[in-house]
């Protein structure tokens, strides 16, 4: 009998062992035959009938896309009514003392200062501002001049090799170099120390210490919560970062020595080691008894800090062009990504922040992204304050990703002027404690007092700081304390590369690094310009 005629029989027979169980003796025929039977009810289904499974050869069909599990959100806009103009209005309109600012034209056209400004353009022709002055000749203006303001240079004018007015565009995108702080230590403290920037946050960073958390087999435990407590019962809760690493420094957290407790707790377990308070640098290595499970979906954060006054159109154009990269890149190494974005202007202006929250949908925000315009922005600061405080309190980053990236993007150093504002430092260090990674990028035209505001933030959260070179200066484009000392005779201790590169770079950094040696920590003891060029940890390229 063939397997399609037995199964029909098969479950025949199953059916008639439900109805009736046989008895002791089997009834005969002809007793049966008066008799009328009741029909038996159905016995319940506790496994209902599945459709069939069919395999064929014929190609799967095609998917459709998942609706993100995060969806993009509506933006969110802090604001503020018109606040006092600082000296020096790019306009030169009649608020404080009228004095306009000259622009920055590096060495290309730059547009004049404004009003009967004592601004002065740097440039080798700039062409009338908005009131009297003229931009030709050497120096800033009073207030600080910068490319662009809230203004943008004259349609086709082209502004210099790497310059950054709102119609410029350097072959290769935008170029930058990047400097890290941690990994030279010890050169960022005496230029902090040898750098005017008033209003700037006072730290004491004399203390350093790498909370280093790794299994038994020696790899990093990323995302693993950390207690601090000191001797007079003051905690501090920090996060490691992808690389198993939580970075703290103990004076400026306001601890007390002479010794602190760090105690990890994660994977299941805790572990606990002291270490002091005292100067210098030093590693709490913290090592688990097992082996760490990572979740098999992992995800990771990428957020976007950007100023977007009028100055700003080249990296906004960067960034919609980097978010697509990231998200191509991430799709092929197992991690899905998080993005958002805070913009941030100034008070007065359309909007202070505008937050758009973290979300799955990589395309979503990037269209956004391709619609924001660039304006407002009248004096030379911006909020960049509210900004980060908006980033680190309201972003929704998650504990355990992989790795949570913050990329603050400005040319205009933060307000610190405003009354009952709190300034930087709060926020700065509420990243750090969550493990937050903040990277700041000082665009061309950037003053000194952002230059330290901005490497300020990056070396506290364990960033670094890059900044757009203006027509390949190097090094001397972020002020002081830079090095000049070589490896082979032209190497200078920065690295350059694309804007897009310089993120995208982060990016993987961050997932390669967990599965990197978390012992092996550049600028440890020893400042890395200071070492010999086959025993530095980071190489400049």
């Amino acid at each position: 009998m063939s397997i399609r005629r037995l199964a029909p029989a098969f479950l025949l027979a199953l059916a008639a062992c439900a109805k009736s169980p046989p008895g002791p003796e089997a009834a005969s025929p002809a007793a049966l035959a008066p008799k009328t039977l009741a029909k038996a009810a159905p016995p319940p289904v506790d496994e209902p009938l599945a459709p069939p499974v069919v395999q064929t050869d014929a190609p799967p069909p095609v998917a459709v896309a998942a609706v993100p599990d995060e969806p993009l959100e509506a933006p969110v806009d802090t604001r503020h009514g018109p606040a006092l103009s600082a000296k020096g209005s790019m306009w030169g309109e009649a608020v404080m003392d009228k004095k306009g600012a000259g622009g920055l034209g590096l060495s290309g056209i730059g547009e004049g200062g404004g009003g009967r400004g004592e601004g002065i353009g740097l440039g080798t022709i700039g062409t009338i501002g908005r009131g009297a002055g003229t931009g030709s000749g050497a120096g800033f203006g009073s207030g600080h001049g910068r490319l662009g303001g809230s203004h943008r240079a004259p349609a086709g004018v082209r502004v210099g090799p790497g310059g950054l007015g709102a119609s410029a565009q350097s072959p290769g995108g935008v170029r930058t170099g990047e400097w890290d702080d941690n990994a030279n230590y010890r050169e960022f403290a005496r230029w902090l120390g040898k750098e005017r920037a008033p209003g700037a946050a006072t730290l004491d960073l004399s203390s350093r210490r790498f909370l280093v958390v790794r299994d038994s087999a020696g790899k990093p435990v990323p995302s693993c919560p950390v207690e601090v407590r000191d001797s007079a019962g003051k905690t501090l809760s920090l996060r490691t970062t992808a690389n198993g690493r939580a970075l703290l420094f103990p004076r400026a957290e306001g601890l007390k020595g002479p010794d602190v407790v760090a105690t990890a707790r994660c994977q299941g377990e805790s572990v606990a080691k002291t270490t002091t308070v005292a100067a210098g640098d030093g590693v709490v290595d913290l090592v688990l008894s097992g082996a760490r499970v990572l979740p098999e979906a992992q995800t990771i954060d990428v957020a976007f800090v950007l100023d977007t006054t009028g100055s700003m159109s080249e990296e906004i154009n960067a960034l919609r062009d980097t978010l697509e990269k990231v998200a191509g890149a991430l799709s092929t190494m197992n991690v899905r990504p998080r993005v958002g974005l805070v913009e941030y202007r100034d008070r007065g202006d359309e909007y202070v922040t505008r937050m758009h929250q973290m979300t799955t949908d990589v395309t979503g925000l990037q269209a956004r992204i391709a619609t924001i315009s660039a304006g407002g922005g009248g004096d030379t600061p911006e909020h960049v304050n509210e900004a980060l405080r908006v980033a680190v309190r309201n972003l929704r980053f998650r504990p355990e990703s992989l790795a949570r990236l913050v990329f603050l993007i400005g040319d205009a150093p933060p307000h610190l002027d405003y009354a009952q504002d709190e300034g930087y430092a709060g926020a700065m260090k509420e990243a750090s404690h969550a493990g937050v990674q903040v990277y700041s990028i000082a665009a061309s035209g950037m003053d000194n007092l952002g230059q330290v505001v901005f490497r300020q933030i990056a070396q506290y959260t364990g960033g670094t700081h890059m900044f757009v070179l203006r027509g390949g200066a190097g090094p001397e484009s972020v002020g002081g304390g830079d090095p000049r000392s070589s490896c082979g005779g032209t190497h200078t201790d920065y690295t350059s590369g694309n804007l897009d590169a310089l993120i995208l770079g982060k990016v993987r950094g961050a997932i390669t690094a967990r599965d990197a040696d978390p012992m092996r920590i550049a600028g440890l003891h020893q400042d890395e310009k200071d070492r010999p060029c086959d025993q530095r940890i980071v190489m400049a390229q």
